[in-house]
């Protein structure tokens, strides 16, 4: 595919390296000279320097060929301007980066008035990842399958825990699991998919798949009661913090946002006015021992300097807070959080580049709704995929023994739309189409269901 990216900040450099990382054609458009010249040197891409919004200079970059074109400016009527201006010029597909609320709550508007095709806002998937998080007190992610109706979470094996060295064998025989899937095993940064003879060991981090109910149930057992989250601390008037505080409390959760700038802590109230707001600094302990902040059973850091997230993490975790939730999008820094032992981080740029390679991916395809999610795991080693089995899939009528998968693949759920049953598949499962299916794999980028075929195995089929 060719895809022309407009602006290569934090968002845009990151999505650059995972395209070209799949042998994508990306030309990259920056205004600012050092940005682009960065981007270059990190990256097998070509670059324009100039004004994305600039008719003549899209024409120079080709504009009409581009399968896509993705506008990541900082600024949203920039991003909305490029894109409209893009599709006008030729490009096939466009996304635009759109965060303000106002947009948010226009988008088939915007979509139909403006002609952009996808409006990509990470800072509301962050806040809706935030959200499936909030309840699972030692999970470190949270995704989400099939409508909500299948979760993903990773934890990591306590000492204690009835899991800890048996083979996967044992625990399925012994019903440690249930119905619930164990599917990545980090142990020590090396990462497996494991099969029936593999044996978890204490402090493996596990990401395992089932119903929220199973989950629960299991998480309950592994866990105890640490789960009831009532009361959320977010520092940090940001856009996620918005996003999140409005749906949370919805739902009945006792929010309080605490924003050392005092203009910005007053918009926000005026905003969300069933929040409590607090103009102060959420990084002095001083202050947070004055707003009782130990007796919060959640505290999500989501200013936006990194550095000072992670040192609310910490504050917060060693206030004992049961779920701490940092923002961290410098890449280097999300490898610091694991060695000061923060649980759980939220990083748009991550949000984003998910979203933008389901698109990509579905649109590479000639069945281009396959795809329905999308998730980079273990820093872009691990892919879970959300297919949709169409007419003319090999895998139709097939059990699931008798399919040659691909190494390092492992079909997880499958949601049956013929009769609404959500199945734990085993090697007697039959794929039917209109199934949908998740798919755990260490192979890059699959686009249809038939990709975990080993291609020998196809060829016999004819």
């Amino acid at each position: 595919m060719r895809i022309v990216v407009m602006g290569a900040g934090s968002v845009g450099s990151y999505i650059v390296s995972i395209l070209t990382d799949e042998g994508h054609d990306v030309l990259v458009v920056e205004q600012d000279p050092d940005v682009l010249n960065y981007v270059l040197a990190e990256n097998d891409v070509m670059g324009i320097l100039g004004d994305g919004t600039d008719p003549d200079l899209l024409r120079e970059a080709e504009i009409k060929d581009a399968d896509f074109f993705i506008s990541l400016a900082d600024d949203d009527e920039v991003n909305i301007v490029a894109g409209n201006m893009a599709k006008v010029l030729g490009a096939k597909f466009t996304i635009a980066r759109v965060r303000s609320p106002k947009y948010q709550k226009n988008n088939e508007f915007m979509k139909t008035f403006m002609g952009i095709d996808y409006f990509l806002n990470p800072e509301r998937l962050s806040a809706i990842s935030i959200e499936l998080t909030l309840g699972y007190a030692m999970a470190s992610s949270v995704e989400s399958f099939f409508h909500d109706q299948v979760e993903m979470i990773q934890f990591e094996i306590r000492e204690d825990s009835l899991m800890a060295n048996k083979t996967l064998s044992d625990i399925t025989k012994y019903g440690l699991l249930n119905k619930v899937l164990i599917t990545i095993v980090d142990r020590d940064k090396k990462i497996f998919i494991p099969g029936g003879s593999f044996k978890i060991m204490p402090h493996d981090n596990v990401h395992v798949v089932g119903t929220p109910y199973d989950l629960r149930q299991l998480y309950l057992r592994e866990f105890g009661s640490k789960t009831d989250i009532k009361s959320t601390l977010i520092i940090g008037a940001s856009r996620i913090s918005y996003y999140l505080a409005e749906n949370i409390l919805q739902k009945g959760y006792d929010v309080k946002v605490i924003e050392v700038d005092e203009n910005k802590a007053r918009k926000f109230h005026h905003m969300l006015q069933k929040a409590v707001v607090i103009h102060g600094d959420g990084a002095n302990s001083t202050f947070l021992a004055e707003e009782n902040f130990e007796d919060y059973d959640s505290a999500i850091a989501l200013t936006g300097i990194d550095e000072r997230n992670i040192l609310i993490g910490l504050l917060a975790q060693k206030a004992g807070i049961p779920e701490v939730i940092t923002r961290v999008d410098n890449k280097d820094l999300l490898r610091v959080t694991g060695v000061l032992d923060i649980d759980i981080t939220v990083t748009p740029i991550k949000e984003a580049a998910n979203h933008i390679l389901k698109v990509i991916r579905s649109k590479e395809n000639a069945n281009e709704f396959s795809i329905s999610s999308l998730y980079l795991l273990e820093d872009n080693e691990v892919e879970a995929v959300e297919f949709l089995v169409l007419k003319g899939s090999k895998v139709i009528g097939k059990t699931l023994n008798s399919l040659k998968i691909k190494s390092d693949t492992l079909i997880a759920f499958l949601y049956r739309a013929k009769t609404g049953e959500i199945i734990a598949p085993n090697g007697e499962t039959i794929l039917e189409v209109n199934d949908q299916v998740i798919v755990i794999t260490k192979m890059k980028a699959f686009e249809d269901i038939d990709d975990i075929l080993e291609g020998e195995w196809i060829e016999n089929l004819f």
